[in-house]
Order: structure tokens, then C-alpha cells, then sequence
């Protein structure tokens, strides 16, 4: 976890591995499919964010380069 205790990046891609592994291989119990679905979907929303945040910081570095 990070200072504010969210999970890291990579934290969250493997709990988003262990979820689609269990769901692949229907060892999650039906109770329990839609919850994880759910975590699931929020898991990728929140790592296509930080990537395309980091995208765009980077970008803005190598600007700052091209720049100076």
C-alpha cells in the first residue's frame, strides 16, 4: 500500500490477475460473482487512470526537455 493506504499499481493488477483467474476458471461462488465483477471493472477504471496519468507526466518531462 502506498502513504494513504491505497493499494499500489501493481497491487491492483494482481488483484484484478487473481480475480479474472477465479472467474477463468469458475471458482467463484455465484454469491460472490457480481461483487467481484464490480471490484474487478473499478480495478481496471483505476489502472487505466494512472496509466494515462503517467502518460501524460511523462510526456510533459520530455517537453520540459525539448524545451530547455
Amino acid at each position: 500500500m502506498n502513504s494513504n493506504g491505497e493499494l499500489t499499481y501493481e497491487q491492483k493488477v494482481a488483484r484484478l490477475d487473481e480475480i479474472l483467474t477465479r472467474l477463468d476458471n469458475s471458482e467463484t461462488p455465484i454469491d460472490k460473482l457480481a461483487e467481484d465483477v464490480k471490484e474487478g471493472a473499478k480495478l481496471i477504471k483505476d489502472l487505466d487512470m494512472k496509466l494515462k496519468q503517467v502518460e501524460t507526466e511523462v510526456m510533459n518531462a520530455f517537453k520540459e526537455l525539448d524545451g530547455a
